[in-house]
């Protein structure tokens, strides 16, 4: 039987930029809850990785889509960040 929760350790950790170290389900649910403003929340790709972190700790989806779209999401944030020319 799968392991369920939110304890659920990432496939790798991830360190965020300037910030924490993301290791557990939980770890990157309360990233995106506590450090992102609402407009970026609300972007798809983070709107994904919600889904995706969410159906991981019910035991409907596997860790790593989980982990691969934090991944893509932070990278998302970084380009978005940048400032244009």
């Amino acid at each position: 039987m799968p392991r369920l929760g939110w304890s659920v350790r990432l496939t790798r950790s991830i360190q965020v930029k300037d910030g924490p170290t993301l290791r557990t389900l939980n770890d990157a649910r309360e990233y995106m809850l506590d450090h992102l403003p609402e407009e970026d929340q609300a972007r798809a790709s983070w709107q994904k990785a919600a889904e995706l972190l969410l159906a991981a700790a019910n035991g409907l989806d596997d860790v790593g889509a989980a982990t691969g779209q934090v991944e893509l999401a932070l990278f998302l944030q970084a380009k978005w960040a940048l400032p244009k020319d």
